[in-house]
């Protein structure tokens, strides 16, 4: 049975199907991360950094700082030491400085904890 009715439904699912596949490689994963921060690392990009509880170190780019995120920027020192959870999207940017894309964790929002 070859109706328009089919035929329309066929190619909705093909288009679908389409923007999924793309979509679903751009999708960023998100979570959190707690530990006790430990300082600002500046380079090509500036990288917030924690050590959780075992000491092990973690760091995450700094690319659009919101305002929680400000605060350690411009009280970095006086705020080492503090216990935080961070909250962060892995994503695939583009860094020039490695001559492409690549797979980063960045900071969104930090959250003081007690």
């Amino acid at each position: 049975m070859n109706s328009p009715l089919k035929h329309t439904a066929t190619v909705f699912c093909t288009i679908f199907f389409a923007a999924s596949l793309s979509l679903a490689g751009s999708k960023a994963s998100k979570g959190t991360s707690d530990g006790t921060f430990a300082g600002i690392e500046q380079g090509d990009y500036a990288h917030f950094l924690i050590k959780d509880k075992k000491g092990k170190s973690e760091s995450f780019f700094i690319l659009r700082p919101d305002k929680s995120v400000q605060s350690y920027l411009d009280n970095g020192n006086k705020l080492k030491g503090r216990k935080v959870r961070v909250f962060w999207e892995e994503r695939n940017e583009t860094i020039p400085e490695a001559d492409g894309k690549q797979q980063i964790k960045v900071v969104t929002k930090v959250e003081a904890r007690t």
